[in-house]
């Protein structure tokens, strides 16, 4: 009995003094457009000022949505003379199976995650290169390229033992692009490597490095200069600096900050000093690195 209250206890207390740490996250503003209904992804513009990109998960048509950073919508002049309602922006020969997060590459490209595997099922993972349109002058948009690619170490689809090949996190550095995987049945996240961009195949990934991210990645996004890395959980972020010399991420500085706000889904940096957050309720917070502690394991 005194092995089982024990036990009992340390159920109950565990998690008290993991919570105490956490802090509410505030909004300081929320996403206006309804037909972004759950808000998936986030990324900023490089190419045009006051524009942040972002998506809605399953379920939806095929396009982006251009939003300030107080979420409002960038529409086109000519819809805005019309009076025609904001839809985003399509984009053509793409679908959305379940897209799970945008990036920007250093060409000027969007790059759109296809890659939503809740089953561990899928075949046809797949991320669509999209030249970023400006938002304010067309409300279409075309993929020069739809790379698809799989994990090297799915043997089985699904694999009843191994629930470990989704994914909702897509980034771009140095020149590649990078995805980290949302794992169910451990909380070890793997961070993958796109080193073919073959078109008509299906891309193996490179396995870079495993990390306990005590929860399941659902977003990420590097720093301007790829010095650093974001990944957003449901309870928290977490910040990896890239060693000299390596691009495991897992392997450098790390630091994280757990805090409450709902479900969140969306990660992007406004600025080397601040990310932004949104979550499914389409409400915007704003997170300083400077107020995003080092972790000690």
């Amino acid at each position: 009995m005194k092995e089982l209250t024990l036990a009992l206890l340390l159920v109950l207390v565990a998690p008290i003094s993991e919570l105490s740490s956490k802090i509410a996250l505030e909004h300081y503003d929320k996403i206006k457009d309804g037909d972004i209904n759950e808000p998936s992804g986030l990324v900023k513009s490089r190419q045009f000022k006051k524009v942040y990109w972002t998506h809605n998960d399953s379920g939806d048509k095929a396009r982006i949505f251009a939003i300030t950073r107080k979420g409002k919508s960038v529409e086109a002049t000519e819809a805005k003379k019309n009076d025609d309602p904001y839809k985003g922006i399509k984009i053509a020969n793409a679908s959305n199976e379940d897209w799970e997060d945008i990036a920007l590459d250093d060409q000027g490209n969007l790059l759109i995650g296809d890659f939503g595997n809740n089953d561990n099922r899928r075949r046809n993972l797949t991320i669509y290169v999209v030249p970023e349109p400006d938002p304010r002058k067309t409300t279409k948009a075309q993929i020069s390229q739809k790379i698809e690619f799989h994990y090297p170490d799915q043997k089985r689809f699904p694999d009843p033992e191994d629930w470990n090949f989704d994914c909702e996190s897509l980034f771009f550095a140095e020149g590649k692009i990078y995805l980290v995987s949302k794992n169910r049945s451990t909380p070890f996240a793997k961070l993958y490597r796109l080193d073919q961009q073959d078109s008509g195949v299906s891309n193996p990934l490179t396995l870079v490095s495993t990390f306990d991210l005590k929860g399941q990645a659902t977003a990420a996004d590097a720093s301007p200069d790829g010095s650093t890395l974001a990944i957003l959980t449901y309870t928290g972020v977490w910040l990896f600096e890239r060693p000299e010399g390596s691009d495991d991420y897992f392997a450098g500085k790390t630091s994280f900050r757990p805090f409450y706000a709902k479900q969140c889904e969306a990660v992007c940096w406004q600025d080397p000093e601040t990310l932004i957050i949104a979550n499914e309720q389409r409400q915007l917070f704003e997170l300083k690195i400077e107020d995003i502690p080092r972790f000690e394991p």
